[in-house]
């Protein structure tokens, strides 16, 4: 059986491009985002984990679902995929 990791990420296009982050020393980039805290929605998890990782305000009214996303996970094991509802 597959293990899941459930994201909550953040999807901002302007001008036709999409904003990504980098982790200082990675080679990868990736789209901003993190895993939910007890008992946060998707909405409190989306706000409190772009103003950690970008140190930007989102105001609740502002987001949207874009969809949401499955893959596996770059650099794990087979069989370990990534859920991001965006």
């Amino acid at each position: 059986m597959n293990k899941v990791i459930d994201k909550i990420a953040l999807i901002e296009i302007v001008n036709g491009k999409i904003l990504v982050a980098k982790t200082y020393n990675k080679s990868k980039y990736y789209i901003p985002g993190g895993k939910r805290e007890k008992r946060e929605s998707d909405h409190q998890t989306l706000i409190r984990e772009s103003k950690e990782v970008l140190n930007i305000d989102i105001q609740d009214n502002s987001i949207g679902l874009v969809g949401i996303f499955s893959a596996q996970v770059h650099g794990h094991d087979e069989g370990i995929e990534v859920k991001m509802t965006c």
